[in-house]
């Protein structure tokens, strides 16, 4: 039986060396130079977000510090179920998983596309350049010579396409419980040139996490705090085999990755799209793993991952995508009145508890139906006004807000209005290069 409650128990202890474990081991005092750079790179994401924010409304929406702190608590337990998914699987970061390889072909995607930065997409290269290398050895076994050719060839591919689920699985995780929040508010244009009102979801999180490790040593030496494993462990063999005397042996060792989810919500909600988003990647993830898995056994079959990573994780975007922009818009404008996309926290209308859905109907015995008359029905009053508003349940009641200039509040847009407009861009460096290219070829 799986010692389940001596793994948790050894997985919280390698988190407390991780964090504290270097003031008196210096051993890891690596840990908390890598976690700074990681965190800061988070914040950097966050800190672009709160500038998008603040360049299409003039203030962002909250501070990056504390979306910073947020993420990292999460991205605490998102580590650990990591940690514990390895653990279980007994799935060990080699040089065997080549991710030597896998990191620097996501890059050269990213250059192509945004979406592309991710294991699915570059495992899935990866892989396919293994198998194709190993059927090749087959007519020309003199290319098993060549360094590089004989690293790729050898990459454990189950392994790597089951550390590709395992994320994924986790970011799943990540999404279900705080993919919503913070969501920013956004008038774009659908792929129908229409211009509709939607939030923009982007969440990034650190990911602390104790990787097992494996390592050949003599069968006579022993480890204190050492856990026996039933026969079956690891569901994954790794590929490093023991010889006469040794015995393989598995370690955790702390390092620290980071999850990233980005997506649109348009017609449903930012908490609704969060968690249909987590569904589909569980479901996918789950899926992988069973194939990464079964690859493991039957090596015949390594490459059904290898080839689901990427055309699965498309299929999720693209299918995701369609269905987004082909359903109605949740948040259009009202017949009557004007409607509230979002509030800024601790402005005016906010802290008078208007929010996402509220409609404006008058202000100051005004009648409003447009930014332009609620503009000119504020300037009667600058100092305050007296609102009928209607909540989203239908409920209508009057309420009267110290403006101090500003009202804090973002309008779902009637057709022809103006105002700043998100446009949406997915394309990387290499696409917009070659654009400038053909462009220029063609005189334009």
């Amino acid at each position: 039986m799986l010692p389940l409650a001596e793994l948790i128990k050894l997985i919280i202890t390698t988190f407390g060396l991780a964090f504290f474990g270097w003031i008196k081991y210096p051993i890891y005092r690596y840990y908390p130079v890598l976690l700074a750079v990681v965190l800061a790179l988070v914040y950097r994401q966050f800190h672009r977000q709160a500038k998008l924010e603040a360049h299409l409304y003039g203030t962002p929406f909250s501070s990056p510090g504390r979306q910073l702190h947020i993420s990292l608590g999460i991205g605490l337990a998102g580590g650990f179920l990591t940690s514990l998914l390895m653990v279980l699987l007994g799935l060990p970061l080699s040089e065997e998983l080549g991710l030597i390889y896998v990191w620097p072909v996501v890059l050269v995607l990213l250059l192509i596309h945004p979406r592309f930065m991710c294991f699915a997409y570059g495992g899935g290269v990866v892989g396919a350049v293994s198998l194709l290398l190993r059927g090749l050895h087959l007519l020309f076994p003199g290319i098993a010579n060549v360094g590089i050719i004989a690293s790729l060839m050898a990459i454990d591919l189950p392994a790597l396409m089951a550390l590709v689920a395992v994320l994924h699985l986790t970011e799943s995780f990540l999404i279900f419980i705080s993919g919503h929040i913070n969501a920013s508010p956004v008038i774009l244009r659908n792929p129908r040139g229409e211009v509709v009102a939607g939030f923009m979801l982007q969440r990034f999180w650190p990911l602390p996490i104790t990787a097992l490790l494996a390592t050949l040593v003599s069968a006579t030496e022993q480890f204190e705090g050492s856990i026996a494993m039933p026969d079956w462990w690891p569901l994954l063999q790794p590929v490093l085999k023991p010889e006469a005397g040794m015995v393989l042996s598995f370690f955790l060792l702390p390092i620290v990755a980071t999850l990233g989810y980005s997506d649109i919500a348009v017609s449903t909600s930012p908490r609704e799209k969060s968690k249909i988003s987590a569904r589909r990647l569980a479901v996918y993830s789950g899926a992988l793993l069973l194939l990464s898995l079964a690859a493991g056994r039957l090596p015949l079959l390594q490459i059904l991952p290898v080839l689901f990573a990427p055309l699965g994780h498309e299929y999720l975007i693209q299918a995701g995508n369609r269905r987004e922009w082909s359903a109605p818009p949740l948040w259009t404008p009202p017949q009557r009145g004007v409607k509230l996309l979002a509030t800024w926290p601790g402005l005016p209308a906010a802290l008078a508890g208007l929010g996402t859905g509220w409609i404006i109907h008058s202000v100051n015995g005004i009648e409003v139906n447009s930014s332009r008359e609620l503009g000119a029905a504020l300037d009667t009053f600058p100092c305050a006004a007296v609102m009928d508003v209607e909540s989203p349940a239908g409920e209508k009641k009057t309420v009267e807000i110290r403006t101090q200039g500003k009202l804090g509040i973002i309008l779902i847009p009637r057709p022809g209005d103006g105002g700043p407009y998100l446009k949406m861009s997915g394309k990387g460096f290499l696409l917009r290069l070659w654009e400038k290219i053909k462009k220029k070829q063609s005189g334009a």
